[in-house]
């Protein structure tokens, strides 16, 4: 088969795999689980290794098929979704989102990291469960956003420290990511290299995310409308390449780009753009981690009760992480239980390290399975779960 033909192959893919994750988004939208949920499992369904392989028999073709050309499309979409996640932050966020909502998304992350960490250490080498345990870090306020805005809730203690933690979260995730990285990448650990790279991590996090929220909406401000979206991309490319020469991962460029951008004054046309972008490509790279999901996992009882575990630390971290400082915020047990909930679901930025890790080969398919597991259940159990509780406690008393 050449060259044109396995183009015009992945575009059919594509096209089947986005219309079919739209259709059965349309019925998870019932029950507030964000879109990210029907695009795993319309990964998992049409795989290679689940009907998408039975397909491929029948008709002696490679339609449902992880080759090169749909990994490119799925890390573009990587790049645009942590970009889109800046961008809807913004530096003026991240400094507005109070003290209680810093220690909220900072516990909150870092609590379940070590849980995570230290569990599995018993059963896997140490650069595999800290890898697994930055996964568990972030947060998905797909579904809970989705409740708070259906119902205006935006008043009410429980969203706004949900908000405020928001607003920090990704970034304490991604520092935890990039502190993991550079540990797994020293080749003699002890504790003055491990503190002495750490601490440069995050002080060169600091220096480039400060020169670029100078430097960037300088540019955007000379540039003409009708090419701004056009140089923003130029820009959020050439600062990944520049980053990358620094050995920084693509998405943590990527994300500063978004924050600075998002102090420009053309910010509201650069993200209406990038919302167009995400309309097409965003849903693309939760397919391709369901793709590469074996369906097999799900009746191997060993990975099965390993993704439970992780579920049940995830679950178990983030509630202790956040609901203390809830609770300091809010002053009501039922208002701080709900605040922790709504951070449960894990999404793009915790299936994207472990991509990541799969990609490198520091997490073999069992493991990167394993993620996948935890990122459903917590978002099926997050969001299900805060969706009940806000009927329950919140419109009821509130009737």
């Amino acid at each position: 088969m050449n060259t044109n033909d396995i183009v015009i192959l992945t575009l059919l893919e594509l096209s089947i795999l986005l219309t079919a994750s739209q259709t059965v988004r349309l019925l998870t939208q019932r029950y507030y689980l964000p879109s990210i949920f029907a695009e795993l499992i319309v990964g998992i369904i049409l795989s290679p290794y689940a009907i998408g392989g039975i397909i491929n028999g029948i008709f002696k073709v490679n339609l449902f098929d992880i080759n090169s050309y749909l990994t490119l499309f799925a890390n573009f979409s990587v790049i645009l979704l942590i970009f889109a996640a800046g961008l809807s932050h913004g530096y003026k966020n991240l400094k507005s989102s109070g003290f209680l909502g810093f220690l909220a998304a900072t516990f909150g992350a870092v609590i379940p990291t070590i849980l995570v960490y230290f569990t599995f250490s018993v059963i896997y080498p140490s650069q595999v469960s800290a890898l697994m345990g930055a996964a568990s870090a972030a947060t998905s306020l797909a579904a809970t956003s989705s409740i708070i805005e259906d119902f205006k809730l935006y008043r009410r203690n429980f969203a706004r420290i949900v908000i405020s933690a928001a607003a920090i979260d990704d970034v304490v995730s991604l520092i935890i990511l990039s502190v993991v990285l550079e540990i797994l990448s020293i080749k003699i650990l002890s504790f003055v290299t491990i503190f002495y790279n750490i601490s440069l991590t995050i002080i060169s996090w600091v220096i480039i995310l400060f020169l670029s929220v100078i430097i960037i909406p300088r540019i955007l401000k000379y540039i003409r409308d009708d090419l701004v979206n056009d140089v923003s991309l130029v820009i959020l490319f050439l600062v990944v390449f520049l980053m990358i020469l620094l050995g920084f991962e693509p998405i943590i460029a990527a994300f500063i780009v978004g924050i600075a951008i998002a102090e420009s004054v053309k910010s509201s046309r650069i993200t209406s753009f990038t919302s167009s972008l995400l309309a097409i490509f965003g849903p693309v790279f939760f397919i391709y981690v369901g793709m590469e999901t074996p369906i097999s996992i799900f009746i191997n009882v060993g990975d099965v009760l390993l993704g439970l575990l992780m579920t049940f630390l995830a679950i178990i971290g983030k509630i202790a992480g956040i609901f203390p400082f809830a609770f300091l915020y809010t002053k009501d047990l039922k208002e701080s239980f709900l605040a922790s909930v709504g951070m449960l679901p894990r999404g793009e930025v915790g299936l994207i390290i472990a991509t990541l890790g799969l990609s490198s080969a520091i997490l073999d398919v069992n493991q990167f399975s394993q993620v996948v597991i935890m990122a459903l259940l917590t978002t099926l159990i997050g969001g299900s779960l805060f969706s009940y509780l806000v009927r329950k406690w919140i419109l009821e008393r509130s009737a």
